[in-house]
């Protein structure tokens, strides 16, 4: 009586069944083991499967529609090792006609039965046959299977095609192996391969219990590691909330059916994990227990991969992120445990900083693929499935091409990958197993361009929708100003946007990538973040919406530290940070998500309630001030107004004197050349400075000239500025202090106030200003960086100064500037003529505020213009232009100077600006 163990998806149980029924029609004796009634569909491994499996006299894999699951790479692994026992014991691949087989290894050696309906009559007589004869597979496997994964990361079900990360598999093994209690860290570039290398490479080894066959060298296997096969493999990626990932990965192993039952559990073990009342040898222990409950063998160890570590540092909370990092560090400890992480390179600073992960890490670089490594990744898995190149140079030459882009982009690998797939997508409507390309067409870097190219040209009436997909929905734009992809869930898209996503997400376009985690939300995200930087088109999307993705990616991080608080009134926004929200709010309202728009509104409404309680405290105290000035009227008429008296004197005709006078649209593209404006009667004065392009730093023959201003760079300025034509004045200021908007009211310094430039301000009361100016115009003021500062300083010159290479005389305050008659104290804005732009005191006068940090040269800074606020020193900021008390040669317009943000001085103060409607 011959024993069938049939191999099955869960997702394929009803074909499964149907397969069973019909070998039990033509072999009425036989018994087929698949045990709906014994095990849920698709659970773990138990050891009933492994008695049922040494016991049965053929073994079948079924790939069906939705592909192979996990645990059946278990039972696969099983058979192999039977095989390796009994060569005459069948293993049978039954695949469907409408799915690529997996890349197993060794199923290339298995008998193949492909076929439209895998419960067919016939497919059961080619089944029952395949028992008796010699393994055979169909003449043209690469029909039936795809070797190339596309931006996908490889997996262990792929592993049969995972060429030239073998010997770095070793390393990591052999890391996890002698070096207990540490955490393996894969280091490199993004697109290098790290995910692919965890679970193609390191994970599919302990799977089949064996090194990679292409490692020769590498000596006995673990003796600890001689029961890995059957290991719990854990994989989580951080994400937003890194705590209930760990939460939910245990969950599913524990067959926690989803529901009430199981959303009361995550909440609770999410609780006992934050506040140190469970471990990860808890949830260890917990899982040992639940096997043994649900009749299961305890597995002898635990796996647990960390894939793409960097969302740690950029997505979650920082107390979830410092929580995490200590329940990860602490795990380490118990022997059961093996763990390993995927880290881009340039969060490596980010990892200095975490404590408990970087005091466990053992650092093993993925370096980028060489060109011998690249030739096996294009080669290799074509001829293992009797593909051929079209001419026997042209894989050598994708292989080249590849490592010379490998330098410039650290993308390239996956790109490599997605254009080999399409290649062989292409070979398969052909059906001639010849790969084609011609060599004038490889441009790795071009590839999702290409396609986001002819999307638009197909669709020209859907580019507005993409432009707010792509840069308001899945862009986000750290504080040095690069974009990546942001994961957006579907709840922030209309059903016309998620058409539009799902249309992407599909072949032949592939832009995006669509999911729906276990428990979680459907989400998207850009296949690559290769786009962002290849894509000139979305390069100036972004560059338009750089200052409110900016703002939109701190708000969200302030928002999750709201959530993660239990919505507690403490994290709601307050200051500076609730004025730009408020100004945000106003201009760009609908392009917020629904639970960003709640968190201002509640910051506000707190806001509002704190200020109905001041108002009430000042009304008593000027009830009190009013019954002192009575009695100090007598005996203090012939003093002289103070400062404070000076504001006072002036609020009455301030308070009702605000009108918004804000520009449209519109009026913004129509404004030329050294056209002033205001927004609100007590705004300052703006002009509008053109786009273009500019040399930064001065030429090392400029008298005066320091390594601080190298290296000379271009730098791009993509849209038209307003900046305030004269440095903001004291009148100017007082109006924000009078208004509630500035705390500090600058004090005298016997010069006089009202159009001199404002003075004694540090560069945190310049950022409360222009929030004030925000708020009151719905527009984003906001210091000038350093860069369109300068740019704004030269008016299209490249001497030292806006007026030529020699400082002269009267055209600015310095000292020695105009000889015997310099001023030597601040002189009323505008006292000395404009530059081209219609721009007044950018040389002399005071020195003013940038927003940028220190940086000691231009290696590194952003060629788009914007502010460079992280890097060597943020506590002190860039100030530009030189003052009245300074020498000539500090006031070049290419001259450096920094000041430590908390400073306050005579001859200190700043302008402002905002980016106006692109043109």
């Amino acid at each position: 009586m011959r024993r069938w163990f049939l191999s099955y998806a869960s997702q394929d149980f009803a074909l499964a069944q149907a397969m069973k029924n019909g070998v039990q029609r033509r072999e009425p004796d036989a018994t087929v083991f698949f045990a709906p009634e014994a095990m849920r569909a698709g659970g773990f491994w138990q050891q009933q499967l492994a008695d049922e499996l040494a016991q049965s006299s053929a073994f079948v894999l079924l790939v069906g529609e939705s592909g192979i699951g996990p645990w059946q790479v278990m039972e696969y692994y099983e058979a192999l090792d039977r095989r390796a026992k009994d060569q005459d014991y069948p293993l049978i691949l039954v695949v469907s006609a409408r799915r690529p087989a997996p890349g197993l290894p060794f199923a290339r050696q298995l008998h193949w039965v492909v076929s439209e309906d895998p419960a067919s009559e016939a497919t059961i007589g080619k089944l029952i046959d395949a028992t008796a004869g010699p393994a055979t597979q169909p003449g043209e496997v690469w029909r039936h299977t795809r070797p190339y994964r596309g931006l996908e990361a490889m997996t262990e079900a792929n592993s049969d095609f995972f060429f030239g990360r073998e010997r770095e598999t070793v390393e990591v093994i052999n890391a996890l192996a002698s070096e207990h209690g540490r955490l393996a860290l894969l280091l490199g570039n993004s697109g290098v391969g790290k995910s692919s290398l965890a679970q193609a490479g390191v994970a599919a080894s302990l799977v089949r219990q064996g090194w990679p066959d292409q490692i020769k060298d590498a000596g006995p296997w673990p003796m600890a590691f001689n029961q890995s096969r059957h290991w719990c493999f854990l994989s989580l990626r951080p994400g937003t909330d890194p705590l209930k990932t760990l939460s939910d990965v245990f969950l599913e192993r524990w067959q926690f059916k989803a529901g009430a039952e199981r959303i009361k559990q995550q909440k609770e073990l999410i609780g006992l994990l934050r506040d140190g009342n469970a471990t990860l040898s808890d949830l260890l222990n917990e899982t040992e227990r639940r096997y043994r409950e649900l009749g299961q063998s305890s597995p002898p160890a635990f796996l647990l991969y960390i894939d793409q570590g960097e969302e740690l540092y950029v997505r979650a909370e920082k107390e979830q992120r410092r929580r995490f990092s200590q329940i990860i560090a602490s795990g380490l400890a118990d022997p059961r445990l093996h763990a390993l992480m995927s880290l881009r390179a340039d969060f490596f600073g980010e990892l200095l900083n975490d404590e408990a992960l970087y005091g466990v890490h053992r650092l093993v670089k993925v370096p980028p693929l060489r060109e011998a490594q690249l030739r096996d990744v294009v080669e290799r898995p074509a001829g293992l499935l009797s593909a051929c190149f079209q001419t026997d140079a042209l894989a050598a030459d994708i292989a080249r091409r590849t490592a010379e882009e490998s330098a410039e982009d650290a993308g390239a690998l996956p790109l490599l990958s997605y254009l080999l797939d399409d290649m062989w997508s292409e070979m398969v409507r052909r059906g001639d197993g010849v790969l084609r390309l011609p060599i004038q067409t490889i441009d790795l870097g071009r590839v999702l361009v290409e396609r986001a190219r002819k999307f638009i040209a197909e669709r020209p009436a859907a580019e507005a929708a993409l432009r707010r997909i792509l840069t308001l929905k899945l862009a986000t734009v750290r504080e040095d100003g690069e974009p990546t992809r942001r994961r957006a869930p579907r709840s922030e898209f209309t059903d016309e946007e998620w058409r539009l996503i799902s249309e992407l997400a599909d072949h032949p376009n592939r832009l995006l990538v669509t999911a729906t985690p276990d428990g979680s939300e459907t989400y998207a995200e850009v296949a690559h973040e290769a786009i962002f930087r290849r894509w000139e088109k979305l390069k100036e999307w972004v560059a338009a919406e750089r200052d409110f993705l900016a703002w939109k990616s701190a708000l969200e991080a302030d928002r999750r530290v709201w959530d993660a608080t239990a919505e507690a009134a403490d994290a709601l926004l307050m200051g500076v940070k609730l004025a730009q929200a408020q100004s945000w709010l106003a201009a760009r309202a609908p392009d917020l998500p629904d639970h960003d728009r709640q968190f201002i509104e509640q910051s506000i409404k707190r806001d509002a309630k704190d200020r109905a309680q001041r108002e009430g405290q000042r009304r008593r105290t000027r009830q009190l001030a009013a019954l002192a000035g009575v009695l100090l009227l007598g005996i203090g008429a012939g003093l002289a107004w103070s400062s404070r008296d000076y504001l006072q004197a002036r609020a009455i005709t301030l308070v009702e004197a605000i009108r918004s006078r804000v520009l449209s649209v519109e009026q913004e593209r129509a404004l030329v050349l050294q056209q002033v404006f205001k927004e609100c009667a007590h705004c300052p004065e703006m002009v509008m400075v053109p786009a273009g392009t500019f040399w930064m730093g001065s030429p090392k023959e400029e008298r005066g000239h320091e390594s601080i201003e190298e290296p000379r760079h271009e730098v791009t300025i993509r849209q038209p500025l307003a900046v305030s034509r004269f440095e903001i004045t004291s009148d100017e200021w007082d109006a924000c202090v009078l208004l509630g908007g500035c705390r500090w009211p600058a004090p005298e310094t016997g010069w006089g106030r009202g159009r001199r430039p404002v003075i004694n301000v540090n560069w945190d009361d310049a950022q409360q200003y222009v929030a004030w100016l925000s708020q009151r115009t719905g527009k984003h003021y906001r210091l000038l960086s350093e860069a369109e500062w300068e740019y704004a300083a030269r008016a299209g010159s490249e001497k030292a100064y806006a007026w030529g290479g020699e400082i002269g005389e009267n055209n600015a305050n310095c000292s020695g500037c105009s000889g015997e008659r310099d001023l030597r104290q601040t002189a009323p804005v505008g006292s000395f003529g404009p530059n081209a732009f219609g721009l007044y005191d950018m040389h002399g006068n005071v020195h003013e505020w940038t927003q940028d940090c220190t940086h000691w040269n231009y290696d590194g800074a952003p060629p788009d213009g914007s502010a460079w606020e992280t890097g060597d020193d943020c506590d002190t900021r860039m100030a530009r232009g030189g003052s009245w008390s300074s020498a000539p040669g500090s006031l070049r317009s290419g001259l450096r100077d920094r000041n430590s943000s908390d400073a306050r001085s005579d001859d200190l103060g700043f302008r402002v600006a905002r980016t106006l409607a692109a043109r």
